[in-house]
């Protein structure tokens, strides 16, 4: 929406608050009776307000920001709650995919090369592979509200084109910062969640607390922001300022070489470091920080537990509206979005899992599995085969049979017949002298 638009819907707003009329005239300026008569003019116009000496209303002007203030004080200007559309559970149950799942219908993804990527900021669920949700109960649920402050945020630099944006600055009731941004797009899209309009009241005092946090926290961002910004500039600044520099030089000699005048070497270089400081100073980037708008976020916190199908528990806190659920691995301690159900009873990310060979199982790294140095997997100790040559237990999927006695044999100890061609254990081939043939006993009867 056009901000000009939106101010001027929040004026009249505020004016009809206040019981006041509201007239537009042709020379753009706008007269406000109040019910005691008392009048007073405005102008959206800047070349208006400063021929008729009237208040401008525009983000950051001083009435602009008096109005803001006041209508604070009296109720916040945008406020809303957030509350599941029905139960909790059903809402919890929305951050978490047991089956696979591509976000086909979603609004926030792009197909690159044939592939579907997901563009959001942050993933869109949680997804829990190789088991199932047998139930999700919250342990706990208290109310918390967010302030997010949008400051409109100008940079302007006489190198590049005029950079415009708006910044938002999210912060609990304590002035910390929450750590995102609440997108009010994505919670409407979100059929969980319902979005009603909240009214209250912020005392003046919290509210300055909390701007005056919010003011520390963009200018910090700003300050980082700031060599970003000016990075692919130095170059087209340094060569403008040689340029700068040539031209006084060949001033000084051209002035050097007319006798016209005469040449005052300390002044003149007195100047030439007054001007030259100038020049620099001139391609300094400006930022000019309006606040813009300030929406209440009235939500909840909610623990929660889910319980898995290998009866492994998921505990974790979400704020709606706000971030999605963190679930934490059991065993690394690490925060991951894909998680996988184990033959043990843990629920664990990617990192600590083993896979059981033989049979396809996950299990996490505390299950007593046999680690296979060929494949570099596991398998279950009581499965597997026992090599008849070494004796050492492997996968079966690296089981051969021997042709002669039926034998299991590794990888390491089978090898075929040169004639037959069929697998037997070492144990059981004869090896010849004449051209090194590997004979089975059958074949190896018929060479003697």
């Amino acid at each position: 929406m056009n901000p000009k638009t939106e101010i001027r819907g929040f004026f009249e707003a505020y004016v009809q608050s206040r019981g006041g009329i509201l007239s537009h005239h042709a020379d753009d300026t706008i007269t406000v009776v109040y019910p005691n008569g008392s009048a007073q003019e405005f102008t959206y116009q800047p070349n208006v307000a400063r021929e008729k000496k009237i208040p401008l209303l525009t983000l950051g002007s001083p009435v602009f920001q008096q109005i803001l203030k006041e209508s604070i004080e009296n109720g916040a200007l945008c406020q809303i709650c957030l509350s599941p559309n029905d139960s909790f559970e059903k809402l919890l149950l929305s951050y978490f995919r047991d089956t696979p799942n591509t976000c086909l219908a979603c609004q926030k993804t792009q197909t690159v090369h044939g592939i579907r990527v997901c563009t959001r900021t942050e993933p869109c669920f949680h997804q829990i592979n190789n088991g199932k949700i047998i139930s999700i109960k919250t342990t706990k649920k208290e109310s918390v509200r967010f302030f997010q402050f949008y400051y409109s945020v100008n940079f302007q630099n006489k190198l590049r084109a005029k950079s415009e944006e708006t910044i938002t600055i999210l912060l609990d009731e304590a002035g910390n910062c929450a750590g995102g941004v609440f997108n009010l797009t994505a919670v409407l899209e979100n059929e969980a969640v319902n979005v009603q309009d909240f009214k209250s009241k912020i005392k003046p005092e919290i509210y300055n607390a909390l701007k005056t946090e919010a003011d520390q926290k963009i200018t910090a961002l700003l300050k980082a922001k700031m060599p970003l910004f000016e990075l692919p500039l130095g170059k087209e600044k340094r060569m403008r300022l040689r340029s700068f520099e040539r031209r006084l030089r060949q001033e000084r000699r051209e002035r050097v070489i007319s006798k016209k005048h005469d040449f005052d070497f300390q002044k003149w270089q007195s100047n030439y470091e007054a001007l030259l400081q100038r020049e620099e100073e001139s391609y300094q980037t400006s930022i000019t920080v309006k606040l813009q708008n300030l929406l209440i976020i009235n939500t909840s916190k909610i623990k929660f537990e889910v319980t898995l199908n290998n009866k492994a528990t998921i505990q974790s806190t979400v704020t709606i509206g706000i971030a999605t659920p963190e679930v934490i691995c059991s065993l690394c301690r690490k925060t991951h979005i894909e998680g996988y159900t184990t033959e043990d009873g843990f629920y664990v990310c990617g990192e600590c899992i083993r896979q059981s060979v033989d049979l396809g199982k996950i299990y996490s790294k505390k299950a007593p599995l046999t680690h296979d140095e060929t494949l570099g997997e596991y398998f279950e100790r009581d499965k597997g085969f026992v090599c008849s040559v070494c004796g050492k237990r492997h996968s079966r999927l690296l089981e051969f049979k021997c042709s002669h006695d039926n034998t299991s044999i590794c990888i390491y100890h089978y090898d075929v017949c040169d004639i037959c061609g069929k697998p037997f254990s070492k144990l059981n081939l004869t090896y010849t002298d004449e051209f090194r043939k590997k004979l089975c006993p059958k074949h190896a009867k018929k060479e003697v």
